[in-house]
């Protein structure tokens, strides 16, 4: 009887200490230069880079509360730290249908301004990748075309061949699209 809690202790130590680690290298990270550095994330089956220096924290998934009348990708409201953040589906915003989320899965503040700040569900935070780690992709991959929005920022490579597209954290949170939550009446 012992046994299985023995391993769920081992799994949540192994947990605790992975979510101390990424919090030591998020704080390190950030006294390099920011744009040398990338919050790495994995929301449905696209790999995304954040800045560093445009990203907040990350905090635990929980269920955003909903509010009426608003986007289906507008995931609703969190209590972070006595403050509402909006929360945002963001592969159904993608057009990519709903994020999976799994145990794991975060929630990634975006701007560290809070009058700005939303989140954006992410189905697995990966952990940091620096510029000097990255490629660009390989000209096989499909180039950018007139559908793109503009926060897509620039494609890169990793060594293992992983595709990563850069958040254009500014760029999505002027975008028109993004800025109207609320459906309209019709």
């Amino acid at each position: 009887m012992n046994a299985p809690r023995q391993d769920i202790r081992a799994r949540q130590t192994r947990l605790q200490d992975y979510q101390a680690m990424l919090a030591r290298r998020l704080r390190e990270a950030r006294s390099l230069p920011a744009a040398d550095s990338y919050l790495a994330l994995q929301v449905g089956q696209r790999s995304w880079l954040l800045p560093l220096g445009e990203t907040g924290e990350v905090l635990e998934m929980r269920q955003p509360s909903r509010v009426p009348l608003t986007q289906p990708w507008y995931a609703g409201l969190v209590n972070a730290r006595g403050n509402l953040l909006g929360v945002i589906d963001f592969g159904l915003f993608c057009g990519e249908g709903p994020t999976p989320l799994q145990p794991g899965s975060k929630i990634v503040v975006l701007s560290r301004q809070v009058e700005r700040a939303c989140g954006i569900m992410a189905t697995r935070v990966i952990g940091l990748r620096h510029a000097a780690d990255l490629s660009l992709p390989h000209q096989d991959a499909p180039a950018r075309n007139g559908n793109t929005p503009d926060w897509e920022g620039q494609r890169f490579a990793d060594r293992d061949g992983r595709d990563w597209q850069v958040l254009d954290v500014r760029g999505l949170l002027d975008a028109p699209a993004f800025l109207q939550a609320g459906k309209q009446a019709a």
